[in-house]
Order: structure tokens, then C-alpha cells, then sequence
């Protein structure tokens, strides 16, 4: 009986945490921000990012995230929900990638997932998350 109250209290706890906003703490990667995704790849010696723009004024209104930067390699935007992401991914084709609330736009980045090899969907697949 007593069991079944604690467990109610834990999700009770979660589903506030939630509700009011402190999805970070349940979602650390819900906070990651673009700038947190370029500071990533300009630390790898191959990952170039070359003259980055915030393209957000711009670039948010028409597909509806909340912030975006384009450079000449690359194209990053985040998204308050997964779903947009996902679906902006999908319509992108070949040339989107998403990781949760982070879709990256280059060439190829649909395909561009093998572990082995140093790439921007492998940097952003890895960013904030533990084993």
C-alpha cells in the first residue's frame, strides 16, 4: 500500500517537473541551443564551420523553430518540439538530419551516421548524452 503512494508521488513529480517547464532536468538535451552545436563542431579539426549567420529572423518563421544559423558547410536549427524537427528532417530529404530537437542541413546528411568516421550528425548524435 505504501509502495503504490510512492509510486504515485514519483510520477506526480515528473509529470510537474514536465508541466512547469523543467524539462531540461528530466531532458538535459532539450536545452542545447545552436550555438552549443557550432562551439561543437569548430572544436574538431575537420568539421568546419565557416562564416556563421543567424538566420533565425528569417529562417524560423518559414519552417518554425526557434533559432537557426546557417554557414557555408552547414545549416543547424532548433526546435522547441521533436515533432517539428522530425517532420522538417523528413522534408529536407537526403539533406536532413535530425537529433531531437536539432535538425543539421548539409549534403548528404541522411546517410552521413557511420560511427567510425568524424561527421556533424556524430558530434550532434553524441553532445549532452551519457552512456
Amino acid at each position: 500500500m505504501k509502495l503504490a503512494g510512492i509510486t504515485r508521488a514519483a510520477i506526480l513529480v515528473a509529470l510537474t517537473l514536465t508541466l512547469t517547464g523543467c524539462q531540461a532536468v528530466l531532458e538535459p538535451r532539450s536545452t542545447m541551443t545552436v550555438d552549443d552545436v557550432v562551439d561543437a563542431f569548430t572544436s574538431q579539426p575537420d568539421l568546419p564551420v565557416t562564416n556563421p549567420q543567424d538566420i533565425s529572423d528569417d529562417a524560423c518563421v518559414e519552417v518554425g523553430c526557434s533559432a537557426a544559423i546557417r554557414a557555408d558547410e552547414i545549416s543547424i536549427y532548433r526546435f522547441d518540439i521533436k515533432d517539428d524537427a522530425e517532420t522538417f528532417a523528413n522534408d529536407l530529404g537526403d539533406n536532413g538530419y535530425q537529433s531531437d530537437w536539432v535538425v543539421l542541413e548539409y549534403p548528404g546528411a541522411k546517410s552521413d551516421t557511420d560511427r567510425a568516421l568524424l561527421s556533424y550528425a556524430g558530434i550532434v548524435d553524441s553532445m549532452w548524452a551519457s552512456d
